[in-house]
């Protein structure tokens, strides 16, 4: 396989071109950049092209096999990068434990990788594979675990928060009639539970299947919580100046980073008495007015970017 092909089959990098525009301020000396979602390094790659020798990127993947092939790809550029196989939301312990208290900006790409989707365990509803989707493999909760596991309120809550399945009561109650008869084992155990409780066409089933997969994927890896954790903790991490970039594929995502900013810039903060606003000093100031979306050309030469959306703040 060819390094084009390699790097494509990994993940080929969403709204490239915008994110090494709004990540780096020219003003600030060093640039010392996080990539905290490294995939296949194409971010990363083009970030250090941009970086001069004395700046340095921090590249994080809790995906091991995805760590090491990127490894691979920018070991040219030798000490400018330094790699953890680390969640993103532990980005600031990493810092701290390596001596490293503030960072000129952050970039963080919310999606599945190509490669997690057509390789890995438990990604797919279209391959019959073991039902896991940990993407960080010393986490202990798989999807198998979830579905036969969780009481019939926290199923319910799973399916309403991070599917928007719809009538989530008959998909809980449809899980736990098939647990008592057979544990749930590879992703076609969910494909065929759902196949014979419903009778819907092959389009919408497609739809349906993604919601149940996208809800277990994002509480398997606890994927909201960590999202909030590391736009928290970015405040900390990030110096004056400094840029923090979100590239988001759902509305879940998009809309906790939307009101993490909006939350962050504000210059007044309600109080108990509703006459009285209180003036606060605002943590960010928003560069992105709106999400910033790709360009038809991108999403007709990427199909997966056409719900990436992207926003970004300045550290203040």
């Amino acid at each position: 396989m060819s390094d084009a092909a390699e790097n494509k089959f990994f993940h080929t990098p969403v709204l490239l071109n915008e994110v090494l525009e709004y990540l780096f301020n020219d003003k600030l000396e060093k640039q010392i950049i996080v990539d905290g979602t490294l995939g296949g390094g194409g971010y990363s790659e083009a970030i250090l092209k941009r970086l001069n020798e004395n700046d340095l990127l921090i590249a994080l993947d809790k995906d091991l096999e995805a760590l090491e092939h990127s490894k691979k790809r920018l070991e040219k550029f030798g000490s400018k990068v330094k790699f953890f196989n680390n969640n993103f939301a532990d980005i600031k312990t990493v810092l701290l434990q390596n001596g490293m208290k503030k960072i000129t900006g952050l970039v963080l790409d919310l999606g599945l990788s190509s490669h997690q989707i057509e390789n890995e365990d438990g990604f797919s509803y279209l391959k019959d594979t073991k039902l896991d989707m940990r993407a960080f493999k010393k986490d202990a909760k798989t999807a198998g675990d979830v579905l036969n596991s969780y009481s019939k309120e926290e199923l319910m809550k799973m399916f309403e928060d991070y599917g928007e399945t719809g009538n989530e009561r008959r998909l809980a109650d449809a899980i736990i009639e098939k647990r008592k008869v057979n544990k749930f084992k590879t992703t076609f155990d969910v494909v065929r539970l759902i196949e014979d409780e419903y009778r819907i066409d092959k389009k919408n089933m497609i739809k349906f299947l993604s919601k149940i997969f996208q809800a277990l994927r994002i509480e398997v890896n606890n994927e909201m919580d960590n999202l909030k954790k590391v736009l928290n903790d970015s405040i900390d991490m990030v110096e004056e100046g400094g840029r923090i970039v979100m590239v988001s594929y759902h509305s879940l995502e998009d809309r906790i980073v939307k009101n993490f900013f909006k939350e962050m810039s504000a210059t007044t903060k309600k109080t108990d008495n509703p006459f009285y606003d209180e003036t606060v000093t605002p943590k960010i100031k928003i560069l992105t007015k709106k999400s910033v979306v790709p360009a038809f050309e991108e999403i007709k030469n990427n199909s997966r970017a056409r719900s990436a959306k992207l926003r970004c703040a300045e550290r203040m």
